[in-house]
């Protein structure tokens, strides 16, 4: 297995994918963006090699790539790669561009739009019959205002093609309505605000686009909150409900998606999962770990198998646990961090500071609890976010 993998030093939990594939007897390739000597020294010993270029320039990635395949002929290593993959949105129309100058199986440059554009996502949710907030793709200043009208205030501005919270505009009035638009860039998203509960239906699917994981996530609050100040919480669940595992079935076959994981979200509202748009890559930060700390297993491992040995593979499917991320920020709380320590004991499974690109949505710190009974989770989650003046 000739395996090229795509920003091997970002987000750092992901260095465990390279990892796993070394341990399956997988030749992994790397382009990346940092000093290769900046990286750990398990991740280096586990590349067989690396070539540092500047992934948003396709020239720059395109010498790189004759780079990589001059050192395989060296090494003697088939002139080729398997597979290409990031985990990461950010570099998924690199990925596909790759694909298609190399001819390698995956996803190609007319996939992107369905699987990047909220605007063709929302097309897509309309043709499987779901209900989806109003919304439109913007043409021009004149037909944002014209368009707000029709959907009324609160709305939401957000780029068509983004990641996260970045450039997200929550609009409560005309006026501001009004002075927004002219610095908007192009290929703005108008939609409805929606004020309802957010849940995630995530997974992995194998070659053949059968599912070999299913997961579940409830957030405190939406990610533009948690970017405005608010400390961060949300929670794997430990049961799916039905309909959320019919309609996150039912797009990932209407998506086409196979040999990925993926990340799809919804409001709930009067009963009803509608979506808000899916991704086709893990869920971001320390989902993953928190996906494996719920069932006690390794979804990195399970990925790598599935890759290397082409086959169906098994993870753990019963949720021992819920498992929560509590964010604290640089506030006043009533419990240090060695009183929380003592407090939670073995709940607690996983404590550090989040790497400065996270912070802004993730909060500084990065508490990840976990218990059988939800009761207990949100009091110790309660405990850990408790600032001093709120008692």
């Amino acid at each position: 297995m000739e395996f090229l993998y795509l920003s091997p030093e970002f987000p750092p939990n992901f260095a465990n994918f390279i990892l796993q594939l070394d341990k399956q007897g997988a030749n992994v390739w790397a382009l990346g963006e940092s000093d290769f000597y900046d990286m750990p020294e398990r991740l280096r010993n586990a590349i067989r090699y690396y070539v540092r270029a500047d992934l948003t320039s396709t020239e720059t990635v395109e010498r790189a790539l004759e780079e990589l395949l001059y050192a395989k002929a060296a090494m003697g290593s088939p002139n080729r790669f398997d597979v290409v993959e990031s985990h990461n949105e950010i570099w998924l129309g690199l990925e596909a561009h790759i694909n298609r100058i190399l001819n390698i199986p995956g996803i190609r440059p007319e996939d992107l739009d369905r699987l990047k554009k909220k605007s063709a996502m929302k097309r897509q949710f309309t043709a499987c019959g779901l209900t989806t907030a109003r919304g439109e793709r913007l043409k021009d200043a004149a037909h944002g205002l014209e368009l707000a009208g029709e959907i009324g205030f609160p709305l939401i501005l957000k780029p068509d093609e983004g990641v996260g919270a970045g450039r997200i505009h929550k609009v409560t009035d005309p006026a501001q309505l009004e002075n927004l638009l002219p610095a908007l860039g192009p290929e703005y998203f108008m939609e409805a605000f929606v004020d309802a509960p957010i849940v995630s239906y995530d997974g992995l699917v194998d070659c053949d686009g059968r599912l070999l994981f299913e997961n579940s996530l409830t957030y405190g609050d939406g990610v533009l909150d948690y970017v405005h100040g608010k400390d961060t919480f949300f929670y794997v669940e430990r049961r799916i409900p039905e309909p959320l595992v019919k309609v996150g079935r039912q797009l990932v076959k209407s998506f086409d998606i196979h040999r990925k994981f993926f990340h799809f979200e919804f409001f709930f509202v009067d009963g009803t999962y509608m979506p808000i748009e899916i991704n086709c890559r893990p869920p971001g930060g320390a989902i993953l770990d928190m996906m494996n700390y719920s069932v006690d297993d390794d979804l990195y491992a399970a990925y790598a198998r599935m890759i290397t040995l082409q086959e169906r593979v098994t993870v753990a499917a019963k949720k021992r646990f819920y498992c929560a991320y509590v964010g604290r920020r640089n506030r006043d709380y009533r419990f240090t961090h060695s009183q929380l320590r003592q407090r939670l004991g073995d709940a607690l499974v996983e404590f550090g500071e989040n790497p400065k690109i996270f912070q802004e949505a993730m909060s500084r710190y990065r508490y990840i609890i976990r218990s059988p009974n939800r009761e207990r989770l949100l009091k110790m989650a309660g405990d850990i976010q408790r600032t001093k003046d709120s008692i």
